[in-house]
């Protein structure tokens, strides 16, 4: 039944044009206007094409935006005045709401995935293990999931859920230092590092693609599912009580 369910959200998913324009087509422009400005130009600390950090930090941007799919979805079939239709399925609702997530989280990191290829096809970027990066987009596209879905469940104002869904995304942005460095200093420095998906995504994929730095591709991947399995206690905790 929760397969036949996923299929099914998969079928609503690819309807949704305009969410597949804004979380492909957007960052595959992006990147391309900025492949043209960086051309070929070398970031000397790394010592790796700025185009291959700029695709790797584009593509986990647009990665924290999936989970807008998970929170519609929870609205409209299970928050909405038309909820009935689907606490009437021969089947239980967490199954449903299962079926989404799941849904979700695999369109989310293929889409990503895709972005990938572009990139690898088009600008030669060498993105390193393609399965660390396949993890990785899973892992964050789950985590990005779970975070909308707690706020669906768990805020009733629907414009106060949008506020922060997008800063939850902003704020990421912001410490991953992508519009300006982050101070180096304290607690700052620790959220920008280990305390937000962008930079944890960003240095897992970076760390694997210069090589040697194992133990800091394990640490980020180890924090962001951490952070998972927290937000799915929290999700299963919540949706107990509103959902059922």
């Amino acid at each position: 039944m929760l397969f036949k369910s996923s299929i099914f959200m998969f079928r609503r998913m690819l309807r949704g044009y305009l969410a597949l324009i804004l979380l492909i087509v957007i960052p595959m422009v992006l990147i391309a206007v900025l492949g043209l400005l960086v051309g070929d130009a070398v970031d000397t600390k790394l010592g790796i094409p700025i185009i291959d950090e700029i695709a790797v930090t584009m593509i986990i941007i647009f990665q924290l935006y999936g989970g807008l799919y998970t929170m519609e979805f929870i609205r409209k079939d299970l928050l909405s005045s038309t909820k009935w239709r689907m606490y009437s399925l021969p089947y239980g609702v967490h199954h449903h709401a299962y079926s989404i997530i799941l849904s979700c989280t695999i369109f989310s990191a293929l889409q990503g995935l895709v972005m990938v290829y572009f990139t690898k096809w088009i600008y030669h970027v060498n993105w390193g293990n393609i399965g660390l990066v396949i993890l990785v987009l899973f892992v964050i596209s789950i985590l990005t999931q779970l975070v909308y879905l707690n706020l669906a469940i768990t805020v009733k104002s629907r414009k106060v859920t949008d506020i922060l869904a997008t800063a939850y995304c902003l704020i990421s942005i912001g410490l991953a230092g992508v519009w300006f460095p982050m101070p180096d200093i304290g607690i700052l420095n620790f959220l920008s590092n280990y305390g937000n998906p962008l930079s944890l995504g960003r240095s897992a994929i970076i760390a694997s693609r210069i090589g040697g730095h194992w133990e800091l591709v394990f640490l980020d991947v180890g924090i962001l599912v951490a952070a998972s399995v927290v937000m799915g206690i929290v999700a299963k905790f919540m949706g107990r009580k509103k959902l059922i």
